[in-house]
């Protein structure tokens, strides 16, 4: 009787076998309906909505670009001035007439219309250019001693040369230069900034 139930077990285990491996192989094969779909198509942003720019990947930099040239920042002092290139050097040879010697003048006396005499000239005043703008007179004093410098525009001077040498003639009087404002260097300037700074301290 055991073998005959192990026999009808078998049998049905044989009938039920190819049922369970249709049903196997329908589970494991792709139906229609569940076939993947194709991809969505890029969805197009709306006009109206603004879009952030694309990241821009950031260049190497290039060997063939030149560099900028530093700026000048206010107050800095890294940076250094430009040198100004003079002129190309000239040689004057000689002497021509209506040109004076700088020793002619420096010394020279300085009179009125009337050959009375007010001082001297003790020195030049020289633009960059080299035009001489103003002649420095000593005024008054002894023997150039106790004289107060007087600075005159030199286009008011007309040289005079006399037997005894060159003398200048200006159309001032010995009063008006008397009471004229006492010429002062660049360097007493500052010297007298500098006293004033140094007693409000």
């Amino acid at each position: 009787m055991t073998r005959t139930f192990a026999t009808l077990t078998a049998a049905a285990a044989l009938m039920i076998a190819p049922a369970t491996f249709t049903s196997m192989a329908q589970a494991q094969s792709p139906s229609p309906e569940t076939t993947t779909p194709p991809a969505a198509s890029p969805v197009m942003p709306d006009a109206g909505t603004p879009q952030a720019p694309p990241a821009e990947m950031p260049n190497s930099p290039s060997t063939d670009t030149p560099s900028a040239a530093p700026v000048a920042m206010p107050g800095d002092t890294t940076q250094a001035s430009p040198t100004v290139v003079p002129a190309t050097p000239k040689f004057v040879a000689t002497q021509e007439s209506g040109q004076q010697l700088g020793s002619d003048l420096i010394g020279a006396d300085v009179v009125t219309s009337t050959d009375e005499k007010l001082g001297s000239i003790r020195d030049v005043v020289v633009e960059r250019d080299g035009r001489i703008i103003a002649a420095v007179i000593d005024v008054g004093g002894f023997l150039g001693i106790g004289a107060k410098p007087v600075a005159v525009s030199f286009d008011s001077l007309a040289p005079t040369t006399t037997d005894s040498g060159q003398k200048i003639v200006v159309a001032l009087t010995k009063e008006e230069l008397n009471t004229a404002p006492e010429f002062k260097t660049l360097e007493q300037v500052r010297q007298e900034t500098s006293d004033a700074g140094a007693r409000t301290n």
